[in-house]
């Protein structure tokens, strides 16, 4: 795996190189997301954390695997955006497995957790991206356990 890194919150995107690589490099990836992403608040992190790794094992699961990812941040407003490239034009679908079914939920994470996300669509694949944005920058919380912490809930 092999990454390009721009400055924390300056609109360039980061990227990682992941062709070749399978579900068990997921931690790697997400200890480069962390790294690239540490001026984030904690909540904030995990929940870009948990999107991309959704969107990656998506693809290894779905697809021949991804090819490339990309984190863009902005400090204001606060937003990151996920991007992960795959070799496949088939697009992921939101799922709504049964109760007690142990996979099928991935995508129906990563529309609960980000404001908007979609596909688009490139001459050898696609991009599956999502965007994560929070009402004010980091350290401007209104309140303790406000919009800055974790917003995971069970589904």
């Amino acid at each position: 795996m092999a990454n390009e890194q721009g400055r924390t919150g300056d609109g360039r995107p980061r990227t990682l190189d992941v062709r070749g690589t399978n579900a068990s490099n997921v931690p790697a990836v997400r200890a480069w997301a962390a790294g690239a992403l540490a001026d984030l608040s904690r909540g904030r992190r995990l929940d870009v954390l948990l999107v991309l790794d959704e969107l990656v094992t998506n693809a290894h699961v779905h697809t021949l695997g991804p090819t490339r990812l990309r984190l863009t941040e902005l400090a204001r407003p606060c937003l990151v955006i996920v991007e992960a490239d795959d070799l496949s034009h088939v697009r992921p679908v939101v799922r709504r497995p049964a109760a007690g079914a142990p996979h099928g939920r991935g995508m129906q994470l990563v529309d609960r957790l980000a404001e908007a996300w979609g596909v688009h669509d490139n001459p050898d694949g696609k991009t599956v991206w999502a965007r994560l944005r929070w009402p004010y920058p980091p350290g401007e919380r209104s309140r303790p356990g406000g919009p800055d912490s974790a917003r995971w809930s069970p589904l």
